[in-house]
């Protein structure tokens, strides 16, 4: 190998862990959407209040996930799957969540007052 020879990475090599706190957060998110129906001797603690941290969970998993992709842009070699599917469970537990209030902000405004 010469000085003025770049060393090339081995052809096929992948970097695995691109996007892995994303898709981990992203997990996490929708995981908790099934807190509220664990059985009922489960603690209160742990089926309530982990809903209240489901956006702020995807926000976390779709910031993670279009931060990774940014680092590797350009990077022929590097999977990208498990940051996009980061931002995709990130963008679900954002979306529903959201779209479950509209829904419900304008069920009750629809309904007659006696």
């Amino acid at each position: 190998m010469s000085a003025f020879q770049i060393d090339e990475p081995e052809a096929g090599r992948v970097r695995p862990k691109a996007g892995s706190r994303s898709l981990v957060l992203g997990i996490l998110a929708v995981a908790m959407f099934g807190c509220p129906w664990l059985p009922s001797f489960v603690s209160h603690w742990l089926r309530f209040v982990p809903v209240y941290f489901i956006v702020p969970v995807g926000i976390g998993a779709i910031v993670s996930g279009v931060g990774a992709l940014r680092a590797v842009r350009g990077e022929p070699l590097v999977d990208r799957r498990r940051a996009w599917g980061g931002v995709v469970l990130g963008s679900v537990a954002v979306v529903v969540p959201l779209g479950l209030v509209v829904w419900g902000l304008w069920a009750l405004s629809n309904t007659e007052m006696y």
